[in-house]
């Protein structure tokens, strides 16, 4: 009888874990904050995967003097990226660092992974984890020839992010 109860447990309990996972993408749209960034798409094809764009936010290349590091960086540590919003409503990088910055208002925090150092360019370069947004079959020509688009990112509160838009 006992280990009845057991396996019901555990079955609850994951039928529970993936409800919660399911919801969670969902609830973002109600308690997410949006904000928009600017990219330029490049358009690949994937015989499996059918039509997306690749995206290139200007916020993951980061100059010298908006990195606040003191020590080097191993490839996929966390970095945090202080954003702020212009009056346009587009949000540039104010700075980048290892610990969680302050915010004023109209101010965001997002993580990202650092990838490397280009000591010719003196830039870092660092991974939001949005780089990829699956588009209509057929549209990927239409995508690649705008130049400069915006994206807008929901952040919700626990951390997780999702591509709302491409514009």
């Amino acid at each position: 009888m006992k280990r009845r109860y057991w396996f019901y447990g555990l079955v609850t309990m994951q039928i529970s874990f993936l409800l919660l996972m399911s919801a969670s993408y969902y609830l973002m749209d109600i308690w997410g904050e949006t904000i928009t960034l600017k990219t330029t798409p490049v358009d690949p094809r994937d015989p499996f995967y059918g039509d997306y764009v690749t995206l290139n936010y200007e916020i993951e290349q980061i100059p010298e003097d908006q990195w606040e590091m003191e020590t080097s960086l191993d490839r996929g540590e966390k970095v945090f990226l202080l954003l702020e919003e212009d009056e346009e409503g587009i949000h540039s990088l104010v700075r980048a660092s290892t610990l969680w910055p302050e915010t004023e208002a109209n101010q965001v925090v997002l993580t990202s992974k650092y990838q490397w150092y280009d000591p010719s360019s003196k830039m870092y370069q660092v991974d939001i984890g949005l780089s990829r947004y699956f588009i209509e079959e057929n549209t990927g020509t239409f995508w690649e020839q705008r130049e400069e688009r915006s994206v807008d990112i929901v952040l919700a509160p626990w951390k997780q992010k999702k591509i709302a838009s491409l514009e």
